[in-house]
């Protein structure tokens, strides 16, 4: 199992308990999305994983692992992270934006190189053409897509992803996350992503954690929380997607019967 998280809690000053018994595990391969609205400690919990935050109880491993024994800072580098909007340095080049774990890992620069056009040719933009191209230069699309290519550069077993695919007009999204879960299926990483939007996770995820004032409330495959969800919230959150899917589905019968 590449990552365990086990009754992980987190209170903050003032006693405000933000996760409280949250458990889920992410093996090779396996994309776990947390959902719930705002508030909800979806991203405590992400950030808990990195050391962002530190853990007030629980335990949190990655490969077998308890980070509790590990340097946070040597941690996150063994870590992808994918940032809401892009988070890309901008005075730096495409390239010098995925090359920074590498730099640090003291990867000789050769293999920098080469680790920097293989990333940007998984990620479907052409390394002559993007490699030298500043973020501003970029559209929001090309720029997450340098931010995947940024998380993966040095070859993480795990990919900690924050509302990724947010900031994205909806056919951009759409092809990023076919692209994202296809080099999943390639690479074999195990990745958690935080969304607030259930189609997303129904879409992507291979397991759902859906949380509530810190805890989780469900945690199942997508097609066991749309046969059964455990509770009111539950039910309430799937509407929405359900809803949209029935219309689009309604509009097109009666475009074909018109037609």
């Amino acid at each position: 199992m590449i990552l365990q998280v086990d009754q992980l809690a987190k209170r903050f000053p003032g006693g405000v308990k933000a996760v409280a018994d949250v458990s889920f595990t992410a093996g090779a391969g396996e994309l776990v999305a947390l959902v719930g609205e705002s508030g909800c400690g979806k991203t405590t919990t992400l950030k808990c994983i990195n050391r962002l935050h530190e853990p007030s109880a629980g335990r949190v491993l990655i490969e077998d692992e308890d980070i509790q024994g590990l340097d946070p800072v040597a941690q996150r580098r063994r870590i992808g992270w994918v940032m809401q909007g892009d988070g890309l340095f901008p005075h730096m080049s495409a390239a010098a934006n995925i090359a920074v774990g590498p730099r640090l890992l003291g990867w000789e620069a050769g293999r920098i190189a080469a680790r920097v056009d293989e990333l940007l040719e998984l990620v479907r933009l052409d390394p002559a053409i993007y490699r030298d191209r500043l973020p501003r230069q970029l559209s929001g699309g090309q720029r997450q897509r340098i931010g995947v290519a940024r998380a993966l550069a040095a070859g993480p077993h795990l990919v900690l992803m924050d509302e990724p695919f947010g900031a994205l007009d909806p056919i951009t999204r759409d092809g990023l996350r076919a692209d994202f879960s296809e080099l999943q299926a390639r690479l074999k990483f195990a990745a958690v992503m935080v969304t607030h939007d259930m189609a997303e996770a129904l879409l992507m995820a291979d397991r759902i954690a859906v949380m509530e004032a810190g805890r989780i409330l469900q945690y199942d495959t997508p097609s066991a929380l749309l046969a059964a969800p455990a509770g009111e919230t539950v039910a309430r959150m799937l509407e929405s997607p359900l809803r949209e899917a029935e219309r689009v589905g309604a509009l097109k019968a009666g475009a074909a019967q018109n037609g």
